[in-house]
Parts: structure tokens; C-alpha cells; sequence
């Protein structure tokens, strides 16, 4: 009888995990967001080089009617005005003012003011050697030493160029230098690129409180990127008290500029009643506008809406076609939710291998609960799949060592059943309580039921 209870408490709670998972997902990170370096530029995506305006800095006194002429250049660039012959380089880079483009000039005309310690000038050699212009083009290394040169004399071109290429060749810590550089003079990109370095302590010790600071200045700045991982901070108490009220605001934000992630998330919000009032039908608004805009993520919680009719009708094929788009674009849970789908046949007909390929798939792709649940499956096989038990037992593992309490539960629940393993009470009790301890109710429920004691 004891092995019968469980059995079927084992199969009701897989049947209510696989039929509310928009109840318990979360579309936040749970960790602070992995940075992402950004490409080298290289030829073809250069910056511009830089020029000064020469009617007011190459004559001492101008009028209106004494133009700057090349002529006028050149016998300035010849008697060393760096500013004369960083504008003629420009020229010639350009082939404006009536010159025929020529790289070579223009190399040699920025390599002398560079001589002469012109900083845009620097940064103008650093670009013709970046892009091969005028001059044989250089490595990565050598092209770091220039930018880096005027970098350090105060080019804010050179500044992003230096960080850009400090990644590139591993360097984070010279990257933040020149980032923060820029960000502290205002520039709001790089204030996000300085938080994303300070929360994952990339190049620099993580300081979670003071890429708050950087996150607040460029989400007031208007950055919906910012404003969606300051959202994050807000709802993980990352350097700031959890407030979702400031989740639900900073989501605002970013989710009437267009942002689809914002967007997902605050339908979360309103689905979940966090920082606003519980209103199933803006849930349903903000899921419908992510999921148009391709995001995987809105497409799964708009696929939920269709299955479980919240905010809307329930409309099983609208659901399978939603799971399927974000299950193509890799979104795990939405590929869990396929495999039910083709499992049960709902808005689809059953198809028991499609099941196991996208059960598979998101196992493959690392989510806690697949994993548990292909592992349970490997351990004794189907008419699909053959049984695996070494397979099974690494897929438990992996489903263990996660923090999902969920997909603990459902290792518990094997331990407890005998499914495809040996029944082991200690064991099973341990993980309820490790998922009890991450703060699972349906844990903490299933230990008074089978441990009371």
C-alpha cells in the first residue's frame, strides 16, 4: 500500500508540475547577469577618426573672409601645428575639401602630429593601423599599444577602442579601467558595461552595491537595458534591499520603450501580483506584445496563457504553436512544455518520440526538472527510448546538484517510489529537505506526509 501512495502522489505531482509552471517560473536571473564582451572591430568598422574644427583652433586670428585653404594647411603643418596636420590627415582620409582620398597622406600627416603629441592624432595612427589605411595593417597587440596611448592622453574613441580590444585579448581588468574611464565622464552605455563587470566581479572585485549606483545613472539615463537589470538587482536583493515595487517600476520603463524582456517580465509581474495588483488580462497584454516581438521567453508565458486560459480563452493549438516557436528558439521551459504537449496530444496530435526529442533537448540544454524527469524515464526505458541506467544516474545528479527545488523534489520522489533506483528513505528524506530548505512548500508538505516523524 505505502508504495502505491506514493506512486500515485509521484504521478499527480508530475502531472500539476508539467500543467502550472507559469505558477512557480520565474523569468529573472537568479545569478547576476553573465557579461558578454563585445566584438572586435575590426577593418570596415572602424571608428572615424577624429579632426579639431580649424577656424578655431589652426589661426591665431581668422575673418570671415580668409577660409582655411590647403595651401594654408600645409606651411602650418610644415612649421609643426599639430592641429594643421591632424585636419589635413582628415582631409585626405576623407577626400574632402577637393583632395583625392589618399590613405598614405593621411597616415602621414596623423604620424606627425602623433610625433608632436597630438591625442587625436594618436588615436588616428592607432585607426589607420587597425584598418590597414595608409600602413601595413598590425596585430591586436600593436593595435592595443596605440589606442592605449591615447587612451591614457584622454581620446574617448581610443578609451572604448582600448577596452574593446583589452577583451579581446583577455585583459578584463584593463578593460573596466577604460570603460569606467568613459562612464565616469557620462557615458551611458559603459556605465552599464561597468555595472555587468562589478556584479560578476569580471576584471574587477564584485561589487554589487556599486554597480547599483552605475545601473541607477544610466537607467535614469534612459538605458532599457539598465533599467531591466537594475530590475533584476531589485528582485534578486542584489546591493539593494528586494523591492518590487522598484521591479515593477524600472519593467515600466523598459517595457514601453519596446523591450521584449521587459516586457515578458512584467507580465510576470501582473501574472504573479509582485510590485502591482494581480490583473490576469495586463499579464496577458505584456506576454502577447514579448511574445510578437520573437522573444522565446514571451512566446512560452503566452503559450501558457492559451493552455491554462489565463487572461484569455483557452486555446490549446494557440498554446502548442507558441511552446513550439520559443522551444525552436531555445527556450528550455518552452521545450519542457512541448513534450507535454506532444505527450498528451493537446493542440496537437500525441507523438510519443517528439515527446522524448524535446524532453531530450531541454534535459541537453541543462534544465533541473528534464533532467530528473529523463532520468527517472532512462532508468527503466519505454517503447521510445532504451533504458540507459548510467545515463539516468548522471541526469539525477545533475538534477540534484541544481537549487531547483522542484526537480529535487522529483529525485526525492524515486528515491521514495523505487523508480528505476533502489528505495532509499534516507535518501529521499535528505533531498525533501534540502528543497525544503530552499524554501519548497510542496517539500516541506510531502516530509510531514512521509516523515513525520
Amino acid at each position: 500500500m505505502r508504495r502505491i501512495s506514493i506512486l500515485s502522489i509521484l504521478i499527480l505531482f508530475l502531472c500539476s508540475l508539467l500543467t502550472s509552471q507559469a505558477s512557480w517560473w520565474w523569468p529573472f536571473k537568479k545569478k547576476a547577469p553573465r557579461y558578454e564582451p563585445p566584438e572586435v572591430h575590426q577593418t570596415g568598422k572602424y571608428i572615424t577618426p577624429v579632426q579639431v574644427d580649424p577656424s578655431k583652433t589652426i589661426h591665431e586670428k581668422r575673418t570671415h573672409e580668409d577660409p582655411v585653404s590647403i595651401e594654408k594647411l600645409e606651411e602650418l603643418a610644415k612649421r609643426g601645428n599639430t592641429n594643421a596636420q591632424l585636419t589635413l590627415g582628415k582631409i585626405y582620409f576623407d577626400g574632402s575639401a577637393g583632395v583625392k582620398q589618399n590613405y598614405h597622406k593621411a597616415f602621414r600627416y596623423f604620424e606627425e602630429a602623433a610625433k608632436n603629441g597630438n591625442p587625436q592624432a594618436m588615436y588616428n595612427v592607432a585607426i589607420c593601423y587597425d584598418g590597414g589605411f595608409g600602413v601595413r595593417k598590425a596585430s591586436i597587440e600593436k593595435c592595443l599599444e596605440l589606442y592605449r596611448r591615447a587612451a591614457e592622453a584622454g581620446v574617448p574613441e581610443a578609451q572604448l577602442k582600448s577596452a574593446v580590444f583589452a577583451e579581446a585579448q583577455g585583459k578584463p581588468e584593463l578593460a573596466f579601467r577604460y570603460y569606467k574611464m568613459l562612464a565616469d565622464t557620462g557615458d551611458t552605455p559603459c556605465k552599464l558595461q561597468v555595472a555587468l563587470f562589478l556584479l560578476n566581479g569580471y576584471g574587477v572585485e564584485a561589487n554589487p552595491e556599486l554597480a547599483v549606483k552605475y545601473l541607477l545613472e544610466a537607467a535614469q539615463d534612459g538605458n532599457t537595458r539598465a533599467q531591466i537589470q537594475l530590475a533584476d538587482c531589485y528582485q534578486q536583493g542584489l546591493g539593494v534591499p528586494t523591492d518590487y515595487q522598484q521591479v515593477a517600476s524600472w519593467l515600466t520603463l523598459a517595457a514601453h520603450e519596446g523591450d521584449p524582456e521587459a516586457q515578458a517580465k512584467l507580465g510576470t509581474c501582473y501574472e504573479r501580483g509582485l510590485g502591482v495588483n494581480q490583473n490576469a488580462e495586463m499579464a496577458f497584454y505584456w506576454y502577447k506584445i514579448s511574445a510578437e516581438a520573437k522573444y522565446a521567453p514571451g512566446q512560452y508565458l503566452l503559450g501558457n496563457c492559451y493552455h491554462d486560459g489565463y487572461g484569455t480563452s483557452v486555446n490549446l493549438p494557440l498554446a502548442f504553436e507558441n511552446y513550439t516557436l520559443a522551444a525552436e528558439g531555445d527556450d528550455t521551459m518552452a521545450q519542457l512544455a512541448l513534450a507535454r504537449a506532444y505527450q498528451r496530444g493537446e493542440g496537437t496530435q500525441m507523438d510519443p518520440d517528439q515527446a522524448i526529442r524535446w524532453l531530450t533537448r531541454a534535459a541537453d540544454n541543462g534544465l533541473p526538472i528534464a533532467q530528473a524527469r529523463l532520468g527517472s524515464l532512462l532508468f527503466i526505458g519505454t517503447d521510445t527510448i532504451p533504458a540507459n541506467p548510467t545515463r539516468a544516474q548522471q541526469l539525477l545528479d545533475e538534477a540534484v546538484a541544481s537549487d531547483d527545488p522542484l526537480a529535487i523534489i522529483q529525485v526525492a520522489l524515486c528515491y521514495l517510489n523505487g523508480e528505476g533506483v533502489a528505495v532509499n528513505r534516507p535518501r529521499a528524506n535528505a533531498l525533501l529537505q534540502r528543497a525544503a530548505n530552499l524554501g519548497s512548500s510542496e517539500a516541506i508538505e510531502l516530509q510531514k506526509t512521509f516523515f513525520p516523524d
